[in-house]
């Protein structure tokens, strides 16, 4: 699981003291549990950070994910090799094994209502269980949204 930041460097993080989230008319692309599980750790995390729920906005938090599938980055090495009279010949590669494991994106926009621009981006990238239980999705959005917020306000110098 990584994220990555990026962020306005001429914004003043301390004016914004409340958020909302604006999921869009096409939904944020995670189910309706997994979403839920996102709004209700970012919400503890937010009002952890000083910042409280409103209507009426000083930012709205967008969100987007999709999920696909990638081969397994682990590979069973099978190599060949012979030789003779000076000679060699020498053949390598990888078998994946495992088979195709499933990878979840999510970009978090924070977006300034009386602007409209975006001020601060997180984007992760995490490895999902394709047949996890409630408990462990719990489990691994906690971890994410933990992650995801834990640069923002951004340090300015």
């Amino acid at each position: 699981m990584y994220v990555d930041y990026d962020y306005d460097q001429k914004a003043d993080y301390n004016q914004f003291k409340t958020y909302a989230f604006d999921l869009g008319e096409d939904g944020s692309g995670l189910s309706d549990f997994d979403e839920r599980r996102f709004i209700k750790y970012s919400d503890s995390i937010l009002q952890g950070k000083g910042l409280a729920f409103s209507k009426n906005p000083d930012i709205w938090i967008t969100l987007a994910a999709e999920e696909y599938e990638t081969q397994s980055r682990n590979t069973l090495g099978v190599g060949l090799g012979g030789g003779g009279g000076g000679l060699g010949v020498g053949v390598s590669g990888g078998i994946p094994i495992g088979g195709a494991e499933l990878r979840q994106r999510i970009q978090v926009n924070f977006v300034q209502s009386t602007t409209n621009a975006v001020i601060w981006e997180a984007t992760s990238e995490s490895d999902l269980k394709a047949k996890s239980k409630p408990t462990q999705r719990d489990a691994h959005f906690q971890k994410l949204t933990a992650k995801i917020f834990k640069k923002y306000p951004p340090e300015q110098n």
